[in-house]
């Protein structure tokens, strides 16, 4: 049975989060939209719109990369932080 995009979407944050790198992601969730260190296990926070999510990763003082997914998990935007 071949895989499905979102097992493989998965599997790629599962790489991704096992790296100690500067990155936060922006990425939906069951409740909204989830504000992410690459390496945690869990969401620093949760806002209900992208926008709130988005303002709130860039006051991260530990992120040098912003990435923000669509809907569907694949990459929006990756912007380094000012």
């Amino acid at each position: 049975m071949a895989r499905t995009k979102k097992s493989n979407l998965t599997e790629k944050f599962r790489k991704a989060a096992a790296t100690k790198s500067g990155r936060v992601h922006v990425v939906p969730s069951k409740s909204g939209w989830s504000v992410k260190k690459e390496g945690a296990k869990r969401s620093t926070a949760v806002r209900p719109t992208k926008e709130g999510a988005v303002r709130l990763a860039k006051q991260v003082k530990s992120a040098d990369r912003i990435i923000i997914h669509k809907k569907d998990g694949t990459i929006q935007k990756n912007t380094k932080k000012k």
